[in-house]
């Protein structure tokens, strides 16, 4: 009598090659996942960006203005800053830093739905679960919490870049121009010249000027994707689900509405991080008033805002920056589920 011994899973030599088999085509459909998690990512981050940069434009304006008399700031609210920024600098001062922002949002959303995509699929795993099924909250934030901390890493010294241009008043031509090369103020030519300028005179510090309040901005990024799929799940109970991993199912529509939701919870907890982020990116060689403070670190930022401006100058530029964000996750979810199904081109089960 012979015995057979065949490790466990296996159903002897046919049932292994099935059994390996399997294991590379969940392989090749893991790696299809990513790829089309990014570019599906980078459509909707880059479709986003374009349309309502001049609102990030002025939101920026706004959070750097740290003189407590209102009176002696610049721009006056966000609509009449809007209108003060075309009047002198054009449309290309209300497009200043639209390079670095529509790169830095493309390869942010790109490699954060990447990283989520494959950070959802290894809880899944280990939880014993489909791997674009429903998973626990607590799994959802831990997968969004790690894609934040790669993409913040891997991205600042563009948003560094993105912050400089932004607040150059001019974009290079018109009468803000001439006034900053009045002042001796060195610009910077363009994305490029601004990454190799900053490289060169500040060095790795001068890229990640910033990082610990975008480290702190994790959690926006966490908080949403955890409610977004919250709310996709909500929305979907009772539907037929896809027929590829038991994903929720929601329409493109549907998926700008929730991310437009999702996205007003998580800024009204971190608007105040943004702030003090942008003081401390911007440029220190340019002149400010005699009694400008410098804002080197995230708590000597935070402390400083709040001694001279109070709570009110952590909210500074919060209003085109909900009206830049809502519709804004709006477009880049509708997107992004949009291309991902045309992607997947996986039917509903």
């Amino acid at each position: 009598m012979s015995i057979s011994i065949t490790p466990p899973g296996l159903d002897g030599p046919r049932g292994g090659r099935r059994s390996m088999a399997r294991a590379r085509a969940d392989a090749r459909d893991a790696r299809a996942s990513d790829w089309r998690a990014f570019v599906a990512g980078v459509a909707g981050g880059a479709s986003s960006t374009l349309a309502l940069h001049p609102l990030d434009v002025v939101k920026t304006r706004l959070q750097v203005q740290d003189d407590p008399d209102a009176r002696r700031a610049r721009y006056a609210g966000a609509w009449r800053g809007a209108r003060r920024i075309v009047a002198e600098e054009g449309v290309r001062g209300i497009y200043a830093g639209a390079t670095p922002a529509i790169v830095g949002s493309a390869v942010s959303w790109g490699a954060y739905f990447a990283w989520y995509d494959g950070a959802r699929a290894r809880y899944a795993d280990a939880l014993g679960r489909e791997r674009n099924g429903a998973l626990p909250a607590g799994a959802n934030m831990m997968a969004a919490t790690e894609a934040g901390v790669v993409t913040t890493v891997l991205t600042n010294p563009i948003w560094v870049v993105k912050t400089r241009l932004q607040l150059q008043r001019g974009g290079g031509l018109g009468d803000a121009a001439s006034e900053a090369a009045k002042s001796g103020e060195k610009r910077y030519a363009g994305f490029v010249d601004a990454l190799a300028t900053i490289a060169r005179k500040e060095g790795l510090r001068g890229l990640y000027k910033g990082l610990v309040p975008s480290i702190w901005l994790v959690s926006h990024g966490s908080i949403q994707l955890t409610a977004y799929e919250w709310l996709k799940e909500i929305a979907a109970s009772g539907r037929a689900r896809r027929a590829r991993g038991g994903a929720a199912d929601v329409a493109p529509v549907e998926a700008g509405a929730l991310g437009l939701a999702s996205k007003f919870i998580a800024v009204t907890a971190t608007y105040p991080i943004q702030v003090v982020r942008a003081r401390i990116q911007q440029r220190s060689d340019v002149g400010r008033p005699a009694d400008a403070p410098t804002y080197a670190r995230f708590g000597e930022a935070v402390s400083r805002t709040f001694a001279r401006e109070g709570v009110r100058g952590f909210y500074k530029g919060f209003a085109p920056n909900v009206v830049r964000v809502l519709p804004s996750s709006a477009i880049t979810f509708a997107a992004y589920e949009g291309v991902l199904g045309v992607l997947n081109d996986d039917p509903v089960a």
